[in-house]
């Protein structure tokens, strides 16, 4: 190989450093570099446009979809413009400014997900515990107005009346034996702003995470990078197989970060938050992986492994970049072809599911997927409409004279079909209730409420219209429980047959 200045004299190899030796004696392999070029195409484009496509299947969509697209763009781009820049020669401008600012970009994004995802399990444990607590709260305070109108203790022909005391699945009982771990305990609820807090961590999640996380490193790369240039302007100029050692720092900077903080972490992973089992993969293996990497690439450049693997060491990156694409992307993808496939035949149907709530150890199976699959609210809200629905039939059954002997109650599924509702649903609104229905209102309803379900706009303007002109009906959340009743079924359902 000649010299800059064409005299072809080879400089004296034992005088380099061992990495200097190994690029200046580089030749690049055409039939290995195209082989790998070829192998990267079909690895990542083909597994990234079917994600795109599958993004809001109920597989994927709970896992930061956009961020792990993200994160598949700058992997697949990196790892096909590597063989590229092999092969062409191209100076070290496109490798530093292009290829290793997209291997940075790549690893903060899949760090920042789940930094994000750590939030969002906070605030969802939250949103369980700040619901479960106001569920319970319409409960007993329904219970204690039903006394005080129908059962105050008054002795009526020899007899005592008959407090009321709702048939329904009683909130309560999700507050107890769940694998969700008490992140936000109810005495923090009561020291702490609810709404604050919940602002706060929203604000974290929508905002923050992405500008201390994303935005301000890369600033601080593109800074760094900058200085680089201007001093190391002739290096740059020449062709570089590999990443110069001078551009690698901010890498190492933030893999010490990473590591550091994944004691933490991993902490909040399996013993304070344990998070979904999936979640629990991924991070392990990024970790392990990225920690592995760190470690074959600097045993290289010390000469610790054979001359191939180190003019060849830039390939090492691409262990980690393809298992976060095997563990983010494929196997989203690899579920969803099999519940198409093989578990079609015994899901259950939505009414199925829905009448299934009343069962407790389902439901607490259920609880669990919404909690870590962050549609928690979804859950507790159909628990709360269906708490209330049935202490207003039971106040209408200890109302009648002589009180009614069977035992009227409303169901998850009655959303599907509107003929098995109770006639006493569509009598005239008793005031009494009104506290309660903007509660539940206030909590699940409305756009920034703490556990704001997601239903359709004209929905809300519906209700919201409702009570304005003091047009209550016990049955006005109806179809906000109809809505809500079929994203829980879409959301957890699947994911029954693969937990």
């Amino acid at each position: 190989m000649s010299d800059n200045n064409g005299e072809g004299k080879m400089p004296n190899l034992h005088d380099l450093p061992y990495v200097a030796r190994i690029e200046i004696l580089y030749k690049p392999n055409i039939k290995v570099e195209s082989i790998l070029l070829a192998l990267f195409i079909i690895l990542y484009v083909p597994s990234t446009i079917m994600y795109i496509k599958n993004k809001n299947h109920p597989f994927i969509k709970y896992r930061q979809p956009k961020m792990v697209i993200l994160g598949a763009i700058l992997s697949g781009f990196v790892a096909i413009l590597i063989p590229i820049i092999r092969m062409a020669k191209i100076s070290c401008f496109v490798n530093t400014w292009i290829n290793s600012s997209a291997i940075y970009g790549f690893l903060i994004v899949t760090f920042t997900r789940y930094a994000k995802i750590y939030f969002i399990q906070k605030l969802s444990i939250f949103k369980l515990k700040f619901s479960e607590k106001n569920n319970k709260s319409i409960h007993d305070k329904g219970d204690f107005s039903m006394k005080s109108i129908i059962g105050k203790p008054k002795d009526v022909g020899g007899e005592t009346s008959i407090s009321i005391k709702t048939s329904s699945i009683r909130s309560s009982t999700l507050t107890h034996d769940s694998g969700t771990s008490n992140d936000v305990n109810t005495q923090s609820l009561n020291s702490v702003d609810p709404t604050t807090y919940f602002k706060r961590l929203d604000s974290i999640i929508k905002l923050k995470i992405s500008i201390y996380f994303i935005a301000l490193p890369m600033i601080c790369l593109f800074t760094y990078y900058i200085v680089i240039t201007i001093n190391k302007f002739d290096t740059l100029k020449k062709p570089c197989p590999n990443e110069i050692k001078d551009i690698t720092y901010p890498k190492l900077a933030t893999n010490i970060f990473i590591f550091i903080s994944s004691i933490f972490m991993f902490y909040q992973i399996y013993f304070k938050q344990k998070w979904d089992r999936e979640f629990k993969l991924e991070y392990t293996t990024f970790v392990i992986v990225q920690l592995t990497c760190n470690i074959l690439i600097n045993m290289t450049t010390k000469g610790k492994l054979n001359d191939t693997i180190a003019s060849y060491r830039i390939y090492i990156f691409q262990m980690f970049s393809f298992s976060v694409q095997l563990l983010c992307v494929y196997e989203p993808l690899i579920k969803i072809f099999y519940t198409k496939h093989w578990v079609k035949e015994s899901k259950l149907t939505q009414e199925e599911f829905l009448n299934k709530l009343s069962n407790t150890s389902f439901r607490e199976q259920v609880k669990d997927i919404a909690t870590h699959t962050f549609c928690i609210e979804n859950l507790l809200f159909i628990e709360a409409h269906n708490e209330l629905m049935n202490i207003v039939l039971n106040y209408y059954s200890k109302k009648n004279n002589p009180p009614a002997v069977e035992c009227i109650t409303y169901n998850s599924s009655d959303v599907l079909h509107k003929n098995t509702i109770s006639p006493i649903l569509y009598k005239p609104f008793e005031p009494i209730f009104k506290p309660y229905f903007e509660k539940i209102y206030d909590l699940y309803i409305k756009e920034d409420g703490i556990a704001c379900v997601n239903v359709k706009a004209s929905t809300i303007r519906t209700i919201e219209n409702q009570m304005e002109n003091d047009n209550y009906s016990y049955l006005m959340f109806l179809k906000a429980a109809e809505e809500v009743g079929e994203l829980l079924y879409n959301n957890v359902n699947a994911k029954l047959y693969v937990h």
